[in-house]
């Protein structure tokens, strides 16, 4: 049975990712035992979503996937996906082990699963979601957390190599006050569009403000460090928090 094109898109910015990675990146897409087309889209000035999201317009196939210029997919990783969409008639079809819709969203929003830009493929006859613009952290699992929702969702195993560097975004760090805004956007906004995950939301403020307790205390502050663990504690009693709270309490009475 012929296969159908998927068109790849490639968000792409020479200040965060080097030509020879981008090269790589492409090389891995020319291997696919599938067909393709290859989109590489400018994101210096957009920013990844809005990158991806130019790559959805252009897109004239049915199925598109993703990939970020740093990584590198397996040479069967578009067949063994379209096979399990077809099979399963999901919507969406990520990296991982297999799980229910339910396992999926909790694993995304409040679990492990974190890395998913590279491995995503959705069925644009499904999926009608878009990349939020203007949220620096977590537009790629809000992506998925949606498409999920709509259409239901997929794994396969080992479909893609991550690639770190010293210069790319997710290794250029954020602010304790910008990542606090940009979080809990993207907690308020999965509220709103994916409605299998109100049970976690609980949960996902507590590991937010524990998150943010222990980032005060490395940087020595305190007093915040103290309000942001227990403002998690009030949301949901979890006994690391509780510990973290007593440390920061002793070390905010030794340097009084």
């Amino acid at each position: 049975m012929s296969s159908p094109t998927v068109t790849v898109v490639v968000p792409y910015s020479p200040a965060y990712t080097p030509e020879s990675m981008l090269a790589a990146a492409t090389a891995s897409v020319d291997d696919q035992s599938v067909p393709t087309e290859t989109l590489v889209v400018d994101d210096v000035d957009t920013g990844p979503a809005d990158a991806r999201n130019a790559g959805l317009d252009r897109a004239e196939t049915r199925y598109v996937a993703f990939l970020d210029a740093d990584d590198r997919w397996e040479p069967d990783k578009l067949r063994r996906q379209l096979d399990r969409m077809v099979e399963t008639g999901a919507g969406l079809c990520v990296q991982g082990d297999p799980m229910t819709l339910d396992d999926f969203v909790y694993a995304v929003f409040v679990g492990d699963l974190s890395e998913v830009t590279s491995a995503i493929v959705v069925d644009t006859e499904q999926v009608r979601a878009r990349f939020e613009s203007g949220l620096d952290r977590g537009e790629d699992l809000l992506y998925a957390l949606e498409a999920a929702s709509e259409a239901g969702v997929c794994l396969c195993p080992d479909l893609f190599e991550r690639r770190r560097h010293a210069d790319s975004m997710t290794a250029s760090g954020m602010a304790i006050e910008e990542y606090r805004t940009h979080a809990k956007r993207f907690g308020y906004l999965v509220s709103q569009r994916v409605p299998e995950a109100q049970p976690y939301l609980p949960i996902y403020y507590n590991q937010l403000y524990t998150d943010l307790g222990r980032a005060c205390h490395r940087a020595g502050e305190y007093d915040r460090a103290v309000t942001y663990l227990g403002r998690a504690l009030r949301i949901t009693a979890h006994p690391v928090t509780a510990l973290l709270l007593c440390r920061s309490l002793c070390y905010r009475a030794l340097s009084l």
